[in-house]
């Protein structure tokens, strides 16, 4: 746990950025292996989509099922305050069958466990009962 929280620091620090942030793509958008509009394309994300953010200027770093890249931040509306890279960070969960054993299940967007690839229906309330 505590090498993934330093290792998403210090991929924030590498790439100039100290927070993440869960955002809405507000339309279909390019994921990019680089942050250019030239940057070769690895797919699309959908409109309405949730994503887990960390941005620099007109670019923001996400993963879209389970591929990792680059989408403008001009198609991307700010879903949740920010949150800090820092301190001793949160549990991260891969299932839901674990934040469940946790006891910690379900969670809503916003909440520092909540993860959009546990909610498979995108209500933005990860792993509820049916999930």
């Amino acid at each position: 746990m505590r090498t993934y929280v330093r290792m998403m620091a210090l991929v924030a620090t590498v790439m100039g950025m100290s927070e993440a942030a869960t955002a809405l793509t507000t339309a279909t958008a390019n994921l990019r292996r680089t942050p250019t509009n030239t940057g070769a394309m690895l797919g699309t994300v959908p409109k309405n989509t949730l994503v887990l953010v960390a941005c620099s200027g007109q670019w923001c770093r996400t993963t879209y099922k389970g591929t990792a890249g680059y989408v403008a931040s001009s198609l991307l509306k700010p879903v949740t305050g920010s949150a800090r890279l820092t301190g001793n960070g949160t549990v991260y969960y891969r299932t839901c069958v674990q934040m469940r054993a946790a006891g910690v299940a379900p969670v809503k967007l916003g909440d520092p466990a909540y993860r959009t690839a546990l909610d498979r229906n995108q209500n933005s309330i990860a792993c509820e009962r049916g999930e």
